[in-house]
Parts: C-alpha cells; sequence; structure tokens
C-alpha cells in the first residue's frame, strides 16, 4: 500500500483530519504478475489469478459450470426453470424470485478466521456462484495476507456492484454482517457496499427440516436433503487453522481444500434454492412428507398467505389426518374461522374430540367457544369446557405441572356457561 493510502487508513486513529486537496483515492492495477507472489505457478494449477491494487493483491480464483452438471438431485438448469416459475406464479413469498433474472442472484459465502461477528475476525475468502445462460461461474476472492485487505475488497465491490440480491446460509445473522464490519476499516478506500436484498436459506430449512433433521448445517442438508454427497471434504472448524499455517508459509496447498469447500457451499446454494422453491411452489407433491407439508402451510400463514396456507393444510387433512399434530389442528382451526368457515371449524375439532388421541386442552377451549359463540350451544360448549378441564387435571398428575392460566381459563368458562344455562331455563 502506498504511503498515501496507509496515511489515509491512520488518520481517524490519530484523529487528524487530512486537507480534502490530499485524499487520493488509489489507482487500480489490474493485470497479471509473478512478482512478489508466493508459490504463483501453484496458483495457476488452482485456476487461480493475481489481481493488483498498487503494490497489494488479491488471488482470484475462477470456476466454470455447463448448466446441465448435476449438484445432488438437480442440475444448475432447474435454477433458471425455477426462477421463471416465481415469474409465473401470485404466490407473494419472501424467496420469491419474481421480478428478477437468474444472473441477479448472488449464491454468496464467506471463510473467516473466527465464529465472532466482531472485529478480532477476518475474513479471508469471499466467494460466490453465479448463473448466467451459459452456465454457472464462481468466483473466489482469497486475501494472502493482512496488508492485502483493501485490494480484496476493491475488486470485490467492484465485481458484485450491480447485483440485487444475495443468497446464503446464515448470511444475515453472519457472513454479511461480517463483511459490514470489515468494511468500515477500508471504507475510505474502497467502493460502497451494495445495497443487496437477501434471501437465508437458513431459515427456510429450519422452518422445513428442523423436526426431521438431526441439524440444519449445510452439509447435513446437502446429504439427506439434497442427496450431494462431498466425498473428501476440509471441514469448516478447520479453515481457521489452515489459513494461519499458510500466513506462516504462503503455499496454497494448506488451503486448497478450504477453497473446494467454499466452493460446494455456492454451488449448494443454488441446488437449495431450488429444492425449497419447488417445495414451496409444488405444496401438494405426495413426494413431501407430513411435517414438510405441515410446515409449507404454516410458512405460508406466516407470510400472510392464508389461501394457499388452508388449502395446504385442508387438503394434507383428507389424506394423512391420523399424522397432524394438535398445532396444525389449530392452525387449519384459526383458518376456517378467518374465512368464516365456523361450520368447518366445528367439524374437525368435533372429529378430534371424539378421537381423542389428537384432543387437547386448547382444542377444548375452541370447540367450546365456538358452539357457544356461532351455535348459541351452552350445553354442548359446557360439555366440552368440562371435558377439557378433566383432561387438563388428567394431564398435571401425569406431568406433575398445572397448567394454570388454561385451567383458569376453563373454570370461568364453565362458570359463565352455567349462568347462561340457568338463565335460559328461567327464561
Amino acid at each position: 500500500m502506498s504511503i498515501k493510502g496507509k496515511l489515509s487508513r491512520m488518520k481517524k486513529h490519530l484523529s487528524i483530519e487530512a486537507p480534502q486537496e490530499s485524499v487520493v483515492k488509489p489507482t487500480p492495477t489490474i493485470m497479471e504478475s509473478v512478482a512478489q507472489v508466493p508459490f504463483y505457478d501453484k496458483w495457476r494449477k488452482l485456476d487461480a489469478s493475481v489481481i493488483h491494487l498498487e503494490e497489494n493483491y488479491t488471488i482470484l480464483r475462477e470456476k466454470h459450470y455447463e448448466l446441465e452438471t448435476l449438484h445432488g438431485k438437480y442440475t444448475f438448469a432447474d435454477a433458471i426453470d425455477i426462477v421463471e416459475r416465481w415469474h409465473e406464479t401470485s404466490l407473494k413469498h419472501p424467496l420469491s424470485a419474481a421480478g428478477r433474472s437468474p444472473e441477479d442472484l448472488l449464491f454468496f459465502d464467506t471463510e473467516t478466521t473466527g465464529l465472532s461477528s466482531g472485529a478480532g475476525s477476518t475474513i479471508f475468502l469471499l466467494g460466490y456462484s453465479q448463473l448466467t445462460r451459459e452456465g454457472v461461474k464462481v468466483k473466489q476472492y482469497f486475501l494472502p495476507g493482512p496488508e492485502h485487505e483493501v485490494a480484496m475488497y476493491y475488486h470485490f465491490l467492484n465485481d458484485v456492484k450491480n447485483l440485487s440480491n444475495l443468497v446464503t446460509y446464515n448470511g444475515k445473522a453472519f457472513d454479511w454482517p461480517q463483511v459490514k464490519t470489515r468494511h468500515t476499516f477500508v471504507r475510505d478506500e474502497v467502493p460502497k457496499l451494495p445495497a443487496f436484498g437477501h434471501f437465508d436459506l437458513l431459515h427456510g430449512s429450519r422452518r422445513l427440516w428442523k423436526e426431521i433433521l438431526p441439524s440444519c448445517k449445510l452439509s447435513i442438508v446437502e446429504g439427506e436433503i439434497l442427496k450431494f454427497e462431498r466425498g473428501e471434504d476440509t471441514p469448516g472448524y478447520m479453515a481457521p487453522m489452515l489459513y494461519f499455517d499458510f500466513l506462516h508459509e504462503p503455499d496454497p496447498d494448506y488451503i486448497k481444500g478450504v477453497l473446494t469447500h467454499n466452493e460446494w457451499d455456492v454451488l449448494s446454494l443454488i441446488s437449495l434454492y431450488v429444492h425449497i422453491s419447488s417445495c414451496l411452489l409444488d405444496y401438494e407433491n405426495k413426494e413431501l412428507s407430513t411435517i414438510e407439508r405441515l410446515q409449507i402451510g404454516k410458512w405460508f400463514e406466516f407470510v400472510g398467505e392464508k389461501e394457499r396456507a388452508l388449502d395446504c393444510l385442508e387438503k394434507l387433512m383428507k389424506e394423512d389426518e391420523g399424522n397432524i399434530s394438535e398445532d396444525g389442528i389449530l392452525l387449519l382451526n384459526k383458518l376456517y374461522k378467518q374465512s368464516n368457515r365456523e361450520n368447518d371449524a366445528i367439524k374437525l375439532l368435533a372429529k378430534s374430540f371424539k378421537t381423542r388421541n389428537l384432543f387437547s386442552v386448547e382444542m377444548a377451549i375452541e370447540l367450546s367457544k365456538l358452539y357457544e359463540h356461532y351455535n348459541k350451544d351452552y350445553e354442548k360448549a359446557l360439555d366440552i369446557a368440562v371435558a377439557g378441564l378433566t383432561w387438563c387435571k388428567e394431564a398435571t398428575k401425569l406431568a406433575g405441572k398445572l397448567k394454570t392460566k388454561q385451567t383458569a381459563e376453563l373454570v370461568k368458562r364453565i362458570e359463565r356457561l352455567e349462568r347462561k344455562l340457568v338463565k335460559a331455563t328461567d327464561s
């Protein structure tokens, strides 16, 4: 880095304001060079090149894949198809690519020296994959040493400035906040951070599979859901140690496994985006498990797609009623009431009451409310409330814990219904 550049970075720590005319932006020199780049030939064998910014540089590794390439269950061409399907549907969803082209999506991941999001952790690899009509390109910007951080961010940010949407895995909580933190140290010498939208696939994975998978780590989702096997992989937790080894002796052999690991990460994000999108767009697919379809219904309701949520849960109820959980029944009841379909809500809860194995105190309260306020059948409402209170007391004996709020609500409801019945009899 030039003397002017170093002084520019130091001025904020020294509380010295540089005169306006002395602030000079670095002039990029983008060129191939073997000068002062250790193990340059090895870098070339890894599909990497050197790009400079004054006397500093970053390593840029580039790979290309054909659209027909299979990554787990999907080809990369499937990603272009799924974007087109988002354009065709009326479904409004946070993962929707409507209004975007496939090229707009930046499947992004970082490798860092630690899991902390504070200033003490350094990003040493910025990697992304991007769809094009000709294939998928992977670009990785590698930090050969702390003194080259400006060069890495300068070239990365110049590269991605026209892109509009990140697709990450835990990127909202980790990767992009890390980028923002490190950017503050070099912001006077590099482009501004672009205003990205953000699709974080970790949230979708947790919604769909947290009850199915032992963990929602990307490697587990890859194997269990996408059917992608990495083979010999460098675990993510080893990346910081290998990078520190590289800093001690800058041989690319130390970190080539980390580069491959990151490359697979950004490629798996493409397949995972296809899969989660397919689940949402094809929620009637019989290959989806009952749990997955139930979670999709909940997700629709959460994002305000109540008609689709109702359709999803109603069809699931007809096909696999015996495996619908209590929260699924209660959600369907809620959607029925919001759609002014109280009779269907009563049938739903009454059937669950008869089977008993799906009956719960919450269902008793809901069914009692419906009989009281919609059917004006106070006797049935009272019977259900009493049954619910009995159920609550039995559950207390088994669990040893009294559900005081529910018990109080049922007692209050029973007392009110008894008064209404007495009043109706007297009249």
